[in-house]
């Protein structure tokens, strides 16, 4: 039924509007695209991931002050909407997660309805596995008692590669290889997990004990500030930039250059290719199709007998985390 001003209305009913999509874009904003670039690592019609600035809000609340500095904002000037037939398509589209505001890296967005709620399930039931690297203020420990190898850290549920150590099945616990370091510490009374490990270690004369490390993180749990907070609280080595967490004094020397913390690489199951419908699509792409397999992005998983459609998307850390460490160290040099 097409209603008309002055038409009345009933409680019970439902009011819609249609919105026509056309010229491939999502409805005119009554505002311009926000100052930032927020580039697209992956697309398709249910849903993209892109690369979120440091800096910038995934969305604001109300009287925060924000205006269109936000990703909601930027994101119908960004993404291209569903081809045409595409079901349930959101008028604009969301964000499924948030990043806090210093934290740059990989962010979900959802396209359709559908997808919105598979992603929200996943994210849920901790099928989403996010890898972060972040820049802490010296030189963690790695006790013995909370030291694993890559397969037990697999077997954790996160997004490990055990490539290094051969057949899961003939994991040895004796092996030399515990390279991971877990951390169980209980946040508002929640379970917290975070598994991390040390990639790189720089001088610098501004660190605590004189040492700045580059950290690789892959939080099992989602909690506020997790892996701040665990850095900071457990591993007594804030992370770098660390406004909240970093205790003042000394630390803040190091601010100057903002968070060092980057969410670079995310893993999930398709929110549609893994649905009936969208399963046979997928199936019926030809392999050549750089739809199919997403640019390498996309792939059948090696567990389950491949029975699920992955998306696997990762980035280059930013340049500052590099840049940073190599000024740290000529300075340590020259100083020293």
């Amino acid at each position: 039924i097409v209603g008309r001003v002055g038409d009345r209305v009933y409680p019970g009913d439902v009011i819609g509007k249609q919105v026509r999509m056309g010229s491939g874009s999502y409805p005119v904003m009554n505002y311009k695209k926000p100052p930032f670039d927020l580039p697209i690592v992956y697309e398709d019609d249910h849903f993209a991931i892109v690369n979120k600035p440091a800096g910038v809000v995934v969305y604001s609340h109300r009287n925060a002050g924000h205006g269109i500095m936000t990703i909601r904002s930027a994101l119908p000037f960004v993404i291209t909407p569903p081809s045409k037939g595409t079901y349930a398509v959101l008028r604009r589209p969301q964000t499924v997660h948030r990043l806090d505001k210093p934290t740059s890296g990989l962010l979900l967005v959802a396209k359709t309805k559908p997808a919105m709620t598979d992603m929200t399930r996943q994210f849920v039931e901790r099928k989403v596995k996010k890898t972060y690297h972040a820049i802490v203020n010296g030189i963690p420990d790695e006790p013995q008692q909370t030291s694993i190898s890559s397969v037990d850290a697999k077997n954790m549920g996160v997004d490990v590669d055990c490539s290094i150590q051969g057949d899961m099945e003939n994991n040895d616990k004796n092996d030399k290889e515990k390279q991971w370091q877990v951390i169980d510490f209980t946040l508002e009374e929640k379970e917290a997990v975070s598994v991390w490990k040390a990639m790189k270690y720089s001088k610098s004369l501004k660190a605590k004990d004189g040492y700045l490390t580059l950290v690789q993180v892959k939080p099992k749990t989602g909690r506020y500030h997790q892996i701040r907070r665990h850095m900071a609280w457990v591993c007594e080595c804030p992370l770098v930039g660390d406004l909240e967490y970093d205790g003042g004094g000394d630390a803040m020397s190091l601010r100057e250059r903002g968070l060092m913390l980057c969410s670079n690489k995310v893993a999930l199951e398709h929110p549609y290719y893994n649905t009936e419908i969208g399963r046979k699509e997928w199936d019926a792409l030809d392999d050549d199709s750089p739809e199919k397999y997403g640019n390498g992005m996309l792939y059948l998983s090696k567990e389950n007998n491949g029975d699920k459609v992955m998306v696997s998307a990762s980035i280059p850390l930013p340049d500052k985390f590099y840049n940073f460490l190599a000024h740290e160290e000529k300075r340590a040099e020259l100083f020293q």
